[in-house]
């Protein structure tokens, strides 16, 4: 794989070692949030103000309980995609710091669910984010998107217009279904066959049976990147794809299965609690971690 900047591996300190033992640690101290770490899992539409910026995001209360087959969690805005929403954006953000993360960044979210907070703050500081999820929670993503990302667009001097039709955008909406899509050839057919510098999630594993799936598709999108350098003979100066993933504690078996699934095919750290902001802090609740592909 490509190098990261050594200051960041160094910045990380010791990888996790044992899932067993990192999973023990992690939930002795935390504590359960109300509402299953929904913000208001009743509220139509929710105000939020980061760094200084309001965003207004529309839910789906009905859709958030139906007994559909189809995933319906992404329905709902999630205390853990705010929280990491507010430390990206924090004056002394890991990623950024150690240049992981930069203004001509592409970033790739996986499980964006209908909310876009994340997208939407990220897309002043990178040059691209992508916002994927399921198909049937892409109409509701793309209007909040649009309300929220479209006027900061157009307030920089730049064209307005829908996110999901204009690749010009620093965000664009992709369909993707992990069990279902051939990833790499996916993001390939849609101008993302070079990867990207940053796969992030937010809360995506919550049951056994997303685990497998979900650690393929880190691994999927990751691949991306290694497998254009190595086919690149001249080499394209592309470093390797950091997989972030964020997590409210909540089942300590499902959380140390994913972990073992995901040291799998990861070399995997813990982010600090220095490095965290105080709303991730809160009380052991939250933890990000950071992957790189074997």
């Amino acid at each position: 794989m490509a190098n990261l900047p050594d200051v960041f591996l160094a910045a990380l300190g010791d990888e996790v070692g044992d899932s067993y033992e990192e999973t023990f640690d992690l939930f002795t101290n935390a504590a359960p949030l109300p509402s299953l770490g929904m913000v208001d899992p009743d509220a139509i539409s929710i105000e939020l103000t980061i760094a200084g910026r309001d965003f207004t995001v529309t839910q789906s209360p009905g859709l958030l309980h139906s007994k559909q087959k189809l995933g319906t969690t992404g329905a709902a805005v999630w205390q853990t995609s705010v929280k990491v929403a507010e430390w990206l954006v924090s004056p002394k953000n890991v990623l950024f710091e150690n240049g992981i993360l930069d203004a001509s960044s592409t970033v790739l979210e996986l499980g964006s669910g209908t909310s876009g907070i994340i997208a939407s703050t990220l897309a002043p500081l990178v040059a691209r984010v992508v916002a994927t999820d399921q198909q049937h929670l892409l109409k509701n993503l793309r209007a909040n998107l649009d309300a929220n990302v479209a006027p900061l667009v157009k307030s920089n001097g730049k064209k307005a217009g829908k996110v999901a039709q204009d690749n010009s955008h620093p965000v664009t909406t992709l369909a993707l279904d992990w069990e279902e899509d051939d990833i790499p050839k996916h993001l390939d057919s849609h101008g993302l066959g070079s990867g990207v510098d940053l796969v992030l999630a937010c809360d995506c594993v919550y049951n056994y049976a997303l685990i497998a799936p979900f650690v393929q598709a880190c691994a999927d999108t990751c691949s991306l990147r290694t497998r254009k350098a190595d086919e690149d003979v001249r080499g394209n100066g592309l470093r390797g794809t950091v997989c972030l993933v964020a997590q409210q504690l909540r089942s300590s078996d499902v959380f140390e299965q994913w972990l073992d699934a995901f040291m799998g095919k990861f070399k995997v750290w813990r982010v600090l609690d220095e490095m965290l902001s105080a709303g991730l802090k809160e009380e052991g609740r939250f933890v990000l971690h950071v992957g790189l592909l074997r």
